[in-house]
């Protein structure tokens, strides 16, 4: 009974040793490969085969026939494109600077549409300001 018992043991330690590589060492091999590339020249030639056609049915036109075709390749090396240089940009002018006005009394402002006339701004004086505040021609 013994027997029994250690002999499937003994059986499943080996499976579980050889399946982790347990023992020997298995020799690592490696292959290599070399591609060898090649181009071929391939002339397509196409050709026309007329078939008789009954007599009493009008004759169309012949079509006319095809001369062999060679597949064109490209030997002249492709270069860059050459870039132009970017035109230089044009500043626009400044714009011109507001006329200084002057407005007599606060009846003329009114009649050239500026009223109120803020401080800072064209036009402002003091003798349109009556309050002082800063805003002519309240």
């Amino acid at each position: 009974m013994r027997r029994l018992l250690i002999l499937p043991l003994a059986l499943s330690a080996t499976l579980v040793l050889a399946a982790c590589g347990g023992g020997e060492a298995t020799p690592v091999t490696e292959t290599v490969t070399s591609v060898k590339v090649s181009t071929q020249k391939v002339t397509v030639t196409e050709s026309v085969v007329e078939e008789p056609e009954p007599e009493a049915a009008p004759e169309p036109e012949p079509e006319p026939v095809v001369a062999p075709v060679e597949a064109q390749v490209n030997t002249v090396p492709q270069g860059f494109a050459s870039i132009p240089e970017p035109a230089r940009a044009v500043a626009p002018a400044p714009a011109p600077a507001p006329a200084a006005a002057y407005y007599k009394n606060c009846s003329a402002a009114r009649a050239a549409g500026a009223a109120p006339v803020y401080a800072g701004s064209p036009g402002y004086g003091t003798h349109l300001d009556r309050d002082g505040d800063g805003v002519g021609c309240e």
